[in-house]
């Protein structure tokens, strides 16, 4: 099967999830989510072809790859950086939803309604064995609770599970002393749960959410489960990290009242029943920490990514790292107390090598054992036991991961959830990076990429040196760029809902890597090089943050808060420098742009293509700098009158999305034309949108009205060689005929001369020819000064005063009205009519001619 037409492309990663031939796409056989996710395929020498193949026909190719048309007359191999003698496994959004029977997992769904189960379990259960073992290699996130959100979950706990009592010293002895419980205490340990269930309820955590995967080996690990937690792994972490802490509180215990601190044996029976009890207490809680099974392989409850993991391993294992060598014999609990004995020069030497993430499992875990060893004995077998039977997580086990991400979606949180961003940043950081190391130096890179920008830089009151080396711009912006970078390469509209888009920043990011690999391989056999393509290091997901996401983002940024010098193509100190008439020119439609896409939702889509046009023109200027003039003086002004159509003409998406794609099609066409030919069409379409649009009516299109007369201002004053003032953000659009009329006024005289119908005086009244850009407090408001006291509003609101403001006003246009109109001296229907037609020839002039005049 054929699909039509290229706008179909996307449906076929939904429905060829097994075939290899016919289609447009033709993928090799499914294989879990779980295995594409893992990282272990790609940190093997003899694994760096099993990332994903990808076969295009030749017709298809053409068609999709539009903007590279040099490349469409090879027949393309069939990978993206794979050999066919390891084939490649499905991409995860080409999995099927509901497997078939033939499918190699484990699990068979046969209906809709069997995908997604949920349980409501106690966390005793949940810990209990190796039938739920987690991992988060695939949670991009990372551990991000601090002190702060400990603090909060183990207030609460202590609160559900102790009340009043929590804190309190039993009988009369210290806290957390062995001293602080009697033996008639140990006895009645087993009874303590149903001795206190009337005082306590059961405390909900809320829902956690984990996608099964295929890893498990029962041969080597036994019967059980892996999941892959999508949401609840700031939760999950910090309840391993507390029942560490309990395990090695108790255990300590039972070690002070025994001459050897050997754990359960002859050691303990020294210290009495109560050492026997609380030794046997904490192997329990290892045993939910490190579920052990003889003659299998040792698991811990829940696993991070490599680089993070180190100290959560140590900590649940019970391994304590330090030089005092703690070692483990059969039926021992060696507890991580050596981390709580480190001085803070030990600290900081065992951190500085680590993430930031093992920074933070540290300080959570050393601050919760701090607040267990204020709690007695039976105050922290309580917790215990409270932690284990009342302590509720709603599991939601979905079978994809698409319908996990749609679930953590739709509920609508933010904070440490994964956002679909979250999702392409693993799939560029990890699934798509060959080597380790390249993997989390990647990895790192984003991380620094979305960190919140600088204050300081956003106010403007950074240095230039400074603030040109603008290395964070936020992970919304990061997000942004993708959507508008996904959807000029693959020329459709791309939904930022529901956490679809990351399908569709797959496509890109695989088209990418498919055209640069390619191209790599085609300069190859130019070169006749002697290395075989083996030896050529493919274009991967590291390459594609470099070149893609990371300019896009700080281009991006830097347009969205107007910070235009720092661009290299208007630096005055490039090789390509610009005279300051274009300079001022450019940077004037460039506030024109952004203002616009800023004010008015229908004129969002031309992000798409300024930013493209951004990009290029950086990109002419680390080259020869040949088609930098044709981006800046033919496509920007054509690009400033298709926004400024957007806004006014209010199209529908389809038509405003193919708008922007021809716009992108004639910047890739380096034959194209494009001058009045293209645009005359239009202009008459444009003009008489702006005639009919109410710009006074609403507060969308003040803001509109004033950035199209800063823009026309600003061309005037260029024409004219005037600067244009340096406070061009402090300005604001008003009605020249106020909107309200008070009773005896000139403006009620005037108006009400004519007869007019109520739609023909709202069209006079809110059009573009009745406003005017004021620099200072609008006029009419009470507040000027006349003959040294403050003027009445209605003297205020006339024409003539208004007049007077308008001659103080360093605009052109505005200036205008202080000046004598001509005929009439009153603002009547026919000076706004005349103001209407010189402001739409100003439109003509600034934004639809080709040529200055």
């Amino acid at each position: 099967m054929v699909l039509p037409s290229p706008c179909l492309l996307q449906l076929c990663y939904f429905l060829i999830a097994s075939t290899r031939t016919g289609g447009v796409l033709a993928f090799t056989p499914s294989v879990s989510e779980s295995t594409l996710l893992s990282k272990s395929s790609f940190s093997s020498a003899t694994s760096t072809s099993s990332i994903h193949q990808l076969q295009i026909t030749h017709e298809q190719q053409r068609q999709w790859h539009h903007r590279h048309r040099q490349y469409s007359q090879r027949q393309p191999s069939t990978s993206l950086f794979a050999t066919s003698d390891n084939p490649a496994p499905l991409p995860f959004f080409a999995a099927p939803a509901f497997p078939s029977s033939s499918s190699t997992t484990t699990t068979t769904t046969t209906s809709p309604q069997s995908a997604t189960v949920t349980l409501r379990l106690p966390l005793g259960t949940l810990f209990d064995g190796r039938d739920y073992i987690f991992v988060t290699e695939t949670n991009v996130r990372g551990y991000e609770w601090t002190v702060k959100e400990v603090d909060v979950l183990l207030e609460d706990l202590m609160d559900a599970a102790l009340g009043k009592l929590g804190g309190k010293p039993a009988g009369g002895g210290k806290k957390g002393t062995a001293v602080d419980t009697t033996v008639e205490d140990i006895e009645v340990i087993d009874g303590m749960a149903k001795n206190n269930q009337a005082l306590t309820t059961d405390f909900e955590l809320s829902q956690i959410v984990l996608v099964p995967t295929s890893d498990w080996d029962s041969s080597l690990l036994g019967l059980g489960n892996r999941y892959d937690v999508y949401d609840g792994q700031q939760r999950l972490v910090t309840l391993n990290l507390l029942l560490a802490g309990l395990r090695d509180s108790f255990q300590c215990e039972a070690d002070d009242l025994c001459d050897v601190g050997t754990g359960v044996g002859e050691g303990a029976s020294k210290g009495g029943k109560r050492a026997v009890a609380l030794a046997a207490t904490a192997l329990e809680i290892s045993s939910m920490l490190v579920p052990t099974k003889v003659r299998k392989e040792d698991v811990v409850r829940i696993t991070l990514r490599k680089r993070d993991n180190v100290l959560l391993e140590k900590i649940l294992m019970g391994e304590g790292g330090s030089s005092q060598g703690l070692e483990e014999t059969d039926g021992e609990v060696a507890p991580t107390q050596p981390f709580s004995k480190m001085t803070q020069k030990q600290l900081s030497e065992l951190l500085s090598p680590l993430s930031m993430a093992n920074t933070r499992i540290l300080q959570n875990f050393l601050h919760m054992t701090d607040r267990l060893s204020l709690l007695t004995t039976r105050e922290r077998l309580r917790l215990l036991d409270y932690i284990v039977e009342r302590v509720y997580l709603l599991v939601c086990i979905p079978e994809t991961s698409r319908i996990a991400r749609n679930i953590v979606m739709s509920q609508g949180r933010k904070g440490m959830d994964n956002e679909p961003i979250d999702d392409f940043k693993g799939l560029v950081c990890f699934r798509y990076t060959l080597q380790e190391e390249d993997m989390y130096q990647t990895f790192d890179e984003w991380d620094a990429l979305a960190a919140e920008p600088s204050t300081s830089i956003l106010n403007g009151e950074a240095s230039t040196e400074e603030s040109s080396k603008t290395t964070a711009v936020g992970r919304d912006t990061i997000s942004s760029a993708c959507l508008l970078r996904a959807s000029a390469a693959l020329r459709t509209k791309i939904r930022s809902r529901g956490g679809d888009e990351v399908y569709e920043w797959e496509r890109w990011l695989r088209q990418e890597l498919w055209l640069e690999n390619h191209r790599l391989s085609h300069q190859q056999e130019q070169k006749k090089s002697k290395q075989t393509q083996s030896d050529v290091q493919p274009w991967q997901g590291k390459d594609f943050f470099t070149r893609e996401i990371e300019p896009a983002a700080i281009a991006l940024h830097k347009f969205r808060n107007g910070q235009f010098d720092e661009f290299n193509f208007l630096s005055q100190k490039g090789k390509q420098k610009l005279d300051c008439k274009k300079r001022d020119t450019v940077i004037a439609g460039l506030n024109f742009l952004r203002d616009v896409t800023t004010a008015v939702s229908s004129a969002k889509e031309a992000e798409i293509v300024v930013l493209e046009l951004l990009l290029r023109a950086e990109k002419e200027v680390a080259g020869d700098g040949t088609m930098l003039s044709r981006y800046i003086d033919e496509f920007l002004p054509l690009i400033e009158a298709w926004t400024l159509w957007m806004a006014v003409a209010r199209p529908s998406p389809m038509q405003r999305h193919a708008r922007v794609f021809a716009l992108l099609d004639a910047m890739d066409d380096f034959d194209s034309v494009v001058g009045t030919s293209f645009v005359d069409e239009d202009v008459k379409s444009l003009k008489g949108s702006i005639d009919e649009y109410k710009f006074g009516a609403t507060v969308g299109g003040k803001k509109l009205a004033t950035a199209l007369l800063k823009r026309l201002n600003a061309y005037m004053m260029l024409h004219l060689g005037d600067t244009i003032p340096e406070n061009i953000d402090a300005t604001a659009a008003e009605l020249i005929l106020p909107e309200k009329i008070s009773k005896g006024s000139d403006w009620e005289r005037i108006w009400h001369e004519v007869d007019r119908s109520q739609e023909e005086n709202d069209q006079q009244l809110y059009c573009i020819g009745n406003m005017a850009l004021v620099s200072t407090q609008p006029t009419g408001k009470g507040s000027a000064k006349k003959g040294g006291k403050k003027t009445k509003k209605a003297d205020a609101a006339s024409w003539e005063h208004k007049k007077q403001s308008y001659a103080k006003e360093p605009w052109p246009l505005t200036f205008q009205l202080g000046e004598p109109l001509g005929e009439s001296s009153e603002w009547d229907g026919g000076a706004i009519s005349d103001r209407q037609i010189q402001v739409l020839d100003l439109v003509g002039h600034a934004m639809l001619s080709s040529k200055d005049d």
